[in-house]
């Protein structure tokens, strides 16, 4: 994926949360796989992913990446959109459990959106990370929901809305 495919599968985000990047990740053939950015306004970090990463080595950096800007402080969200990502990370998923999320909770995070491909049938409070890991779902305690839209995961997020709910307090 060049790197104008890549800005374009992050349009609805970066317009949606106004994001500037930080980072771009690209893979040992310099093709990008993921942009960090952030709205330091908002307190919000945004992963967004496309293409496939080569190594497991390379999505841990992205997450390290993340989880640094939220030791540094002044930030409190977190979104990522995997969308269009074609690499899973199921071999990171303890990885993720024991060390990346528990940094992120202790820099700050108080929620995360992950945006994914429509999946149809799933609740409307589908928690995409609980549902893969019971240990990850004990760590998460709610903060971290899955979404098929951009919009709502923003309502979500920012506002503390989720369909058919109320403001969260």
């Amino acid at each position: 994926m060049t790197g104008s495919v890549a800005y374009r599968a992050q349009q609805d985000v970066r317009d949606a949360f106004d994001v500037s990047d930080l980072q771009t990740f690209r893979g040992d053939n310099g093709i990008p796989y993921a942009i960090v950015s952030h709205n330091p306004n908002t307190g919000l970090l945004t992963d967004v992913w496309f293409g496939a990463f080569e190594r497991e080595e390379q999505f841990r950096v992205v997450l390290e990446f993340v989880c640094d800007r939220f030791e540094e402080g002044g930030y409190h969200l977190w979104l990522a959109d995997l969308r269009l990502l074609n690499s899973g990370f199921h071999h990171s998923e303890e990885w993720l459990a024991e060390y990346a999320f528990p940094r992120a909770i202790a820099g700050g995070l108080e929620r995360e959106a992950v945006v994914l491909p429509s999946y149809r049938g799933a609740p409307p409070d589908y928690d995409v990370f609980g549902s893969a890991s019971a240990a990850l779902r004990k760590i998460t305690d709610g903060r971290v929901k899955g979404f098929d839209d951009v919009d709502l995961a923003k309502n979500w997020l920012i506002d503390g809305v989720f369909p058919g709910s109320r403001p969260a307090g």
